[in-house]
């Protein structure tokens, strides 16, 4: 296992076609006053001008790391790339559209971390910008201070509201449950892996702005990325009937597969054969539970 700086933070960028977003989210991070960090930005074949102002903008900069996949893989699977390129003990899994307004944030975080020991991970609240209007909006976690990460993990995204992102959060990577054996790395996952081994702080500030906008991810999800989603849902499902993390994990687990399968439905608006590969997985994959899910689903694909 790679031997990791104690107390360099580790950037993890992720990039796909917004060379004009891009610039915004580093340069957020340069201006940060803790300076130990290094930006790995994981191009994910962007057929646009994003490998030229990287490598152009920031030519002088050696924080700045630039690598570009193979083939196009998506962005869960470019955050593991940049995982696997990072050398730092603390990780931060940043979108290429979000950017920092705090530059004292990662210095904030860091200090928590040195005096609260064995933290899973430290998080901040964020301004919420709707790029069409101009509008920003102030929604604070409804959760602050040290966390049991027993209650957050039990109500994750139910009773207690999930980060709109990970740019605002630092994690310890020796606390998040198995991340050299998890092949795709999204937030909610990154989230619930660090919960299942130890607690984290939420800082009340607001360090940074989530933009919303027509091409965010979230409202446009394919239905290989949704599965790949279920599917790790089913290996925190597993860890935590294997170790009693929770005294009702099947209860968990029908809440957590109904938060993203019943989020695609709605949003993304599947056609009928996606719809039905949706339900064929719930049905072979998740046992009574799966057909309480399918019977919900279908009911608000038929309104």
């Amino acid at each position: 296992m790679k031997v990791r700086n104690e107390k360099l933070i580790s950037v993890i960028m992720p990039t796909y076609k917004r060379a004009e977003m891009l610039p915004e989210a580093i340069d957020s991070v340069l201006k940060q006053t803790y300076e130990n960090f290094e930006i790995i930005i994981v191009d994910d074949c962007s057929p646009d001008d994003t490998e030229k102002v990287i490598k152009e903008k920031y030519k002088d900069e050696q924080r700045v790391k630039y690598y570009r996949n193979e083939k196009n893989s998506g962005a869960g699977i470019s955050r593991k790339n940049g995982y696997l390129k990072s050398n730092g003990k603390f990780l931060i899994f940043m979108d290429d559209d979000d950017y920092l307004t705090d530059i004292d944030f990662y210095k904030k975080a860091m200090d928590i971390f040195a005096n609260t020991k064995e933290l899973s991970f430290v998080s901040a609240n964020t301004y919420i910008k709707y790029e069409n209007t101009g509008e920003i909006e102030t929604n604070p976690l409804n959760v602050k201070g040290i966390v049991n990460n027993k209650e957050y993990l039990k109500g994750f995204q139910t009773t207690y509201m999930k980060p709109n992102s990970t740019f605002t959060t630092i994690f310890n990577y020796e606390y998040i449950k198995d991340i050299e054996n998890v092949e795709m790395l999204n937030d909610s996952s990154i989230y619930m892996r660090a919960l299942i081994t130890n607690p984290a702080y939420i800082m009340e500030d607001f360090v940074g702005v989530y933009r919303v906008h027509d091409k965010n991810m979230t409202f446009n999800l394919k239905l290989s990325f949704l599965i790949e989603n279920l599917q790790e849902k089913q290996n925190i499902y597993e860890i935590i009937k294997a170790e009693n993390i929770l005294t009702e994990p099947e209860k968990w687990f029908y809440e957590q597969i109904m938060l993203t399968a019943d989020y695609y439905v709605r949003y993304s608006k599947p056609c009928e054969s996606d719809f039905k590969t949706l339900i064929d997985w719930c049905n072979d994959n998740c046992g009574q539970i799966g057909q309480k899910v399918t019977t919900e689903l279908t009911e608000h694909w038929n309104k």
